[in-house]
């Protein structure tokens, strides 16, 4: 198996919601990225690519471990099914 990047969907709602972002809309045009993306990754139906990962952490200066996680594709996919 090989390991699959997750997001921490708690941990962003919490900073989004710190700079004022309160819609998946908002969300996305500080990303740069469609609002459909955010809530693809958001639901958990989609992992986040490196585009959504580099702005992530770019717009929210966070770090990586703050926001994502890394685990085996049956963990993550459990878990989103969860």
């Amino acid at each position: 198996m090989s390991p699959r990047v997750r997001i921490r969907v708690d941990v962003l709602d919490k900073i989004a919601n710190g700079a004022g972002l309160r819609s998946r809309y908002a969300i996305a045009k500080k990303l740069g990225v469609s609002q459909s993306t955010v809530g693809r990754v958001l639901d958990g139906e989609q992992l986040p690519g490196n585009p959504f990962i580099a702005a992530t952490l770019t717009a929210f200066d966070v770090s990586f471990d703050e926001v994502f996680e890394v685990g085996e594709v049956g963990e993550v996919a459990d878990e989103v099914a969860a």
